[in-house]
């Protein structure tokens, strides 16, 4: 990828866009579900889409099937977010949307707990949306 440091740079910025591409996604659905759009047809509209993307094709159904992904501690995330935006702040990059990532990572760190779960910030998107993108027979507490 480049010198020394450029590939573990290169795994943080991919983590920034799928944990970013993961709220961005829920939160269309949360809108769409709102306005009575079933939230499955939705992301198999999205799968097809020119918002396609691999969590939208691979990731997308799991969540829907009320799965956080319990594999990875949301401090973690917390920490590889503030990666981000500490290096953007310091080569004087704009980085407003890794801000907002990260402010949500935080958020959902503060409500859950330093626990396993790459999609809790969207447990707290659906939390405060006052529902669940997933089916109410598939959807699990998020912790």
């Amino acid at each position: 990828m480049g010198d020394h440091g450029a590939g573990y740079t290169t795994k943080l910025l991919v983590n920034l866009l799928w944990f970013g591409q993961a709220a961005a996604t829920a939160e269309a659905l949360l809108l769409g579900q709102a306005t009575g759009i079933d939230p499955q047809a939705l992301g198999a509209a999205l799968a097809t889409s020119a918002a396609a993307s691999d969590f939208v094709r691979r990731d997308l159904p799991a969540l829907l099937d009320g799965d956080y992904y319990a594999t990875y501690g949301l401090d973690r995330i917390r920490d590889q977010l503030a990666a981000v935006t500490a290096l953007a702040e310091r080569l004087g990059i704009p980085h407003p949307i890794a801000d907002t990532v990260a402010a949500l990572h935080q958020q959902a760190l503060d409500r859950f707990g330093p626990v396993d779960g790459e999609l809790l910030a969207v447990a707290l998107l659906e939390e405060r949306a006052g529902t669940r993108l997933g089916s109410p027979e598939t959807a699990r507490p998020p912790v």
